[in-house]
Parts: C-alpha cells; sequence; structure tokens
C-alpha cells in the first residue's frame, strides 16, 4: 500500500488570480485544506514546507512547547524557596543567606548576560570554556573567581540534569583554569613609609585614607568600604562587615567580628573623614555617595605612578591593593609580634583558633601599635623587640 504524503498542493482561482492550498489529513484521518496565500508553485512549496518542519500544517494542533532558556529556569534560583536549597537542608548542608545572595549576584552579573538566553540544551562544553576565556580576558577575573561562578553554573546544570530536563551537565567536561600562583608582591617598608607620608603624591584624600588604614590594620578592601562612623572608638575600630557586590553591608569573609588599635594619627583621618559623612553612614564615601573598590585601587595605583613605580612595575611586581595586607602581615612578624596575635589583626583567625585575644585590651597590643606607627610617621626607627 502507498503511503500518504504529508501534504498535497492544488491551485484554485479566485477572480483573475491564482492561489496554491494545500491539503493534509488530521490525527482522525480527516481530509482538511488550507491556503497558503501563494501565488506561484515555489512559493508555496517553501512556505509549506517550513510548516511541515514546525510540525505546523494544521494551524489548530497544539506546537511543541518552547526550550527553557537558562533565565527563565532560573528564576527561583538561589532565592527563598528555592528547590535546590530546601534539598540541600534536608540534606543536612543549611547553605547562609549571604552565600546563596552572593550566587545570585554573581549569577545575574557573569552568567546570565551570556547565557540567559540560551535553551539549556545549547549550552554548551565549548561555549563554556569559550565563556571561562571572556571571564578572564574581559571581564579581568582572577582565575579563582571564574572557576567560582563556574562552579555556580554548574550545579545548576547538575540540577537540570537530575531533573532530566538536559542529558547531561556540560560543565562536568570543562577543566578549571589554573590558579594564579604569583606571589602578591608588597612594598617596601621604605618605600611604603614613603608613600604614605607624603600627600603629594594622592590625588584623592579619601582614597589616601583608605590605603592608610589598610596598611596600619590589614582590614580587606570590602571591610574598609563597610566602615561606618559607629565602628570607631576609642583609640580602635570594630570591623564587623563587609560588603557584597552591590555594596551592600554583609558579614566579614571569616563572619567574625575583631576589634583593631589604631595610631593617633590614623584615628584623626578617620574622625575627620567622618565630619563630611552624609546620608549614606559609609566613612569612606564623597558627597554622600560610597567609594567603589574602583575608585579606591585606582587612587593608590595612581600614587604609585606619582611615586615613581609605572604602571609595568607594578604588575610585574604583582603589587595591588590587596598587598596591604601581606605587608602588614610581614611588618608584624619581622618585628616580634607573635603569629597568633598577627592572625587576630588581619582576621585569619578559624573556629579551631585559641580565643585568647578575643576581647580587645589597648595594652595587649602595644607592640602593633608600635609597628604600624612607625609606617606612616616619617624618619621614626622601629627596634625589634
Amino acid at each position: 500500500m502507498r503511503a500518504r504524503e504529508p501534504f498535497t498542493l492544488y491551485k484554485r482561482k479566485m477572480g483573475n488570480k491564482i492561489v496554491f492550498y494545500y491539503v493534509v489529513y488530521d490525527e482522525s484521518g480527516c481530509r482538511r485544506k488550507f491556503s497558503t496565500g501563494c501565488m506561484t508553485k515555489t512559493q508555496a512549496m517553501a512556505y509549506v514546507m517550513e510548516l511541515y518542519r514546525t510540525n505546523s500544517l494544521i494551524p489548530d494542533r497544539k506546537k511543541p512547547a518552547p526550550a527553557l532558556t537558562l533565565k527563565e529556569y532560573t528564576l527561583t534560583w538561589w532565592k527563598e524557596g528555592c528547590s535546590y536549597i530546601k534539598a540541600e537542608a534536608l540534606r543536612g548542608r543549611v547553605l547562609t543567606q549571604q552565600y546563596i545572595k552572593t550566587n545570585r549576584q554573581l549569577m545575574e552579573k557573569y552568567i546570565l548576560p551570556t547565557f540567559g538566553p540560551s535553551p539549556l540544551s545549547e549550552i554548551t562544553t565549548n561555549k563554556i570554556e569559550n565563556w571561562q576565556r571572556y571571564l578572564l580576558d574581559k571581564k579581568k577575573l582572577a582565575p579563582k573567581s571564574a572557576n567560582n561562578i563556574l562552579s555556580i553554573l554548574s550545579v545548576m546544570m547538575d540540577e537540570a540534569r537530575r531533573q532530566n530536563i538536559i542529558p547531561t551537565n556540560p560543565c562536568s567536561e570543562v577543566r578549571t583554569l589554573a590558579k594564579n600562583s604569583k606571589a602578591r608582591g608588597i612594598l617596601t617598608l621604605e618605600e611604603a613609609k614613603d608613600l604614605l607620608t607624603n600627600l603629594a603624591y594622592w590625588d584623592n584624600p579619601v582614597a589616601y585614607a583608605a590605603s592608610l588604614l589598610a596598611a596600619c590594620t590589614g582590614m580587606r578592601l570590602g571591610e574598609i568600604r563597610a566602615l561606618r562612623p559607629s565602628d570607631i572608638k576609642d583609640g580602635y575600630i570594630h570591623i564587623q562587615h563587609s560588603v557584597d557586590l552591590q555594596g551592600a553591608l554583609k558579614d566579614t569573609k571569616t563572619g567574625d567580628s575583631r576589634d583593631l588599635p589604631l595610631p593617633p594619627r590614623l584615628m584623626a583621618t578617620l574622625i575627620e573623614l567622618c565630619r563630611h559623612v552624609e546620608k549614606c553612614d559609609r566613612v569612606f564615601s564623597i558627597a554622600g555617595i560610597p567609594l567603589s573598590s574602583k575608585t579606591i585601587r585606582n587612587g593608590l595605583y595612581q600614587a604609585l605612578i606619582a611615586k615613581g613605580i609605572s604602571e609595568k612595575e607594578r604588575e610585574k611586581r604583582n603589587i595591588t591593593f590587596h598587598s596591604w595586607r601581606h605587608f602588614l602581615n610581614s611588618q608584624l612578624l619581622s618585628q616580634g609580634v607573635n603569629a597568633e596575635k598577627t592572625r587576630k589583626i588581619t582576621g585569619h583567625a578559624t573556629a579551631s583558633m585559641t580565643e585568647h585575644y578575643s576581647h580587645f585590651l589597648v595594652e595587649d597590643f602595644r607592640d602593633v601599635l608600635q609597628v604600624t606607627e612607625g609606617i606612616i610617621v616619617k624618619n621614626t626607627t622601629i627596634e625589634k623587640n
């Protein structure tokens, strides 16, 4: 028995013109006819073939559901009520609100702009690897940061695989990037003292104060940007917040708070900054607008250039704003401050570490103040303990 053709074309005269129609049979075997609106057979054939390709020969037939895009799939991800978060909790892994919020921000900033419009089935290993290079070359992310963002995408794609939305997780074949093993560079004590005691190098006095604070406390940039006037006490500051990608307050990296002693000159600088704080309630702000990470970093880099350390030399030595943490750590240890106290100052404490210095006493940190005062005061010799 001869198989029935999927459709048949025929022409019909409509007044002075000819219009082509096609005939098909529906699922019940009934004959159906529809106009193509075309007046030549070639046009009509192309039109009907496209309908056949998209399974649309019968207009009232249900069309296949459109492919699910990543943006649609992630509408409820990393939010309150997310099914993945609930499932993790049932397995005994409770995700912190900060972790959830950070993943949402990273997803919206780095994943959705590239893959949001794409159907999940079209996100391939090759496309993900190209995206990795984009994060490094265009977004200037460190390999560690790019790997962290990849892990967020991988969690979501693996859940889609588990739910049978896609057959495999394309991230599983993506190689993680090698971490940048280049040692963090630091300024010498002489370079740091010159940089921090000569305001002529600095175009932005608020960015200068940020570097001064980082050099004397080892505070992370996010902790500096989160500092509020209420955190400044008599002779010390209380560190309890950092900032997220949007600049909003969050817990510190370790989730702990700490108290840090300040040299009198630095304390006076912070108090002066507080006089100009407006409704944003951030010490490091200008005209009521908190300073961005970029502004603070660029302030340091421009000061280094003014001092005679070119951009090329700075990059070769791998000196960044984060280098101030390494600088202070090195100075404290080299001047005889014990390792435990140094960890307490720089905020590297872990849950297993002794809490001997968990309560702030000024006299406990006189050796620290001796070191930090020597960093920011001209022509001061620091004697080892």
